[in-house]
């Protein structure tokens, strides 16, 4: 069930105006959906996008729906007749927890819950009814066992990177914590996706969550290994080393080189999170840092000069906006902006909830440049819980929920204008850009 609607709006807010930006189209999944959280993932490259939501497996077998969306010559969006699941299911297993789409493939994860290694089921497009075939499975090597496998995914069509870092919080399992976790690559060819290696950061260095986050373009791979991840109440915080972002780059033999290594500025040190969220193009990262312990989040920008990497300045709303311990959860970096969702955002007396863009100022400083509204129901507290981007194309989450009549849910699109059409204002409290570089290897 398609609806179009394309309008943009200039908001009047207690602090300095800015532009709002109304969906261009809201996708809804053209059946009833089964998980009680259909529409909290969601990924899009090109003219598809794709929503689904995590399913846990009772039966086994075939699991799971995921709703995919393409444009068609006319600039509508339709809805593949039949929504896809995931074949050859365990039962007891957690489905469509995370999902990565780049040109004509889409990886899901399939998390086992029974100690055993996880993996993730790999699709390629196709002229079927729900427009995907699955093609097989990345597994990690029979010689381990990692429960966490797929706990991120990266993938730029072509390599896909997976990590082995266990996120989860929730129920009464203990977390899996390797004193040094790999992120595994893989390659497709033409019999399908292959291991080709994995990357691994010295056990010296204590990088207990290295691959916590994973941002992939061609090229290019960004994993994030904070000192700490939030634990449930059952379980003891873990502490690793310093805290980090490493960018790796393909040189031409084909090998993966440390290109730099991103880390927070000396007067947040406390912010053991950095790099539990991460988001990047070729020459712009965005990376969220929370104390973990305490319910602050920031966000950083880090952009490539001709030096390396440098740190750019920190995203802030402007003054009628209060960040929430989500600020960063969800991040994107669209045609060289940065969208930040938060969730928990306060925002007057409106429910909460935020999805804002960020742009770069010809001063070097960033500010909000405009936000992402949208003129439809969403569920209460889960406007900005996720968001993908290709381009200027945006993509925000919009979960199911029958309390507020939210059925059977989906995902928003929104068009961004060129950047040079909308002016950043003067953001309040935004920090200042610096130029100093951070200490980072020489590329080999």
């Amino acid at each position: 069930m398609i609806s179009i609607v394309a309008t943009v709006a200039i908001a009047v807010l207690s602090g300095p105006p800015i532009h709002t930006l109304k969906q261009s189209a809201v996708l809804d999944a053209n059946a009833p959906t089964v998980s009680l959280t259909f529409g909290m993932v969601v990924a899009v490259s090109g003219d598809r996008i794709a929503a689904t939501g995590p399913d846990p497996s009772r039966t086994g077998g075939s699991v799971g729906q995921i709703a995919t969306f393409q444009l068609q010559p006319t600039g509508e969006w339709t809805c593949f007749r039949e929504m896809q699941s995931v074949d050859q299911v365990r039962t007891g297993d957690m489905i469509l927890g995370r999902m990565a789409m780049s040109g004509e493939v889409l990886l899901v994860s399939d998390e086992r819950r029974d100690g055993r290694s996880s993996t993730v089921v790999a699709f390629e497009s196709a002229s079927t009814s729900s427009g995907w075939k699955q093609v097989g499975r990345l597994d990690p090597p029979l010689t381990v066992t990692e429960p966490a496998f797929g706990m991120a995914v990266a993938t730029d069509g072509v390599i896909a990177a997976v990590s082995t870092v266990d996120m989860r919080v929730l129920g009464e399992k203990p977390r899996t914590v390797q004193v040094s976790p790999k992120v595994f690559l893989f390659k497709r060819g033409p019999e399908g996706w292959s291991g080709i290696g994995f990357l691994q950061r010295d056990e010296s260095q204590k990088p207990t969550f290295f691959g916590a986050s994973l941002a992939m373009t061609p090229g290019q791979l960004v994993i994030g290994c904070p000192k700490a991840v939030p634990a449930a109440p059952h379980q003891q915080l873990v502490v690793g080393g310093e805290a980090v972002v490493v960018v790796y780059r393909q040189n031409q033999e084909g090998m993966w080189t440390i290109d730099g290594e991103l880390r927070p500025p000396a007067d947040r040190l406390d912010h053991i999170g950095f790099g539990s969220t991460i988001a990047a193009d070729d020459s712009t990262i965005a990376v969220r840092m929370s104390m973990v312990t305490a319910p602050t989040a920031r966000v950083l920008v880090y952009r490539r000069g001709a030096t390396g990497w440098v740190y750019d300045g920190e995203l802030t709303p402007l003054i009628d906006v209060t960040p929430g311990a989500g600020w960063g959860y969800s991040l994107a970096v669209a045609d060289g902006r940065v969208v930040v969702g938060d969730s928990t955002a306060l925002n007057g007396d409106q429910p909460p909830g935020y999805v804002g863009v960020f742009a770069r100022a010809s001063n070097g400083s960033w500010g909000e440049s405009m936000r992402l509204q949208p003129s439809v129901k969403v569920m209460a507290a889960r406007w900005g819980v996720a968001l993908r981007a290709d381009g200027r194309r945006v993509v925000v989450a919009r979960p199911q929920s029958e309390r507020d009549g939210i059925v059977p849910g989906g995902a928003l699109l929104f068009m961004l204008p060129p950047v040079d059409q909308v002016p950043v204002p003067s953001a309040a409290g935004s920090a200042p850009a610096t130029l100093t570089p951070l200490t980072a290897p020489a590329t080999k």
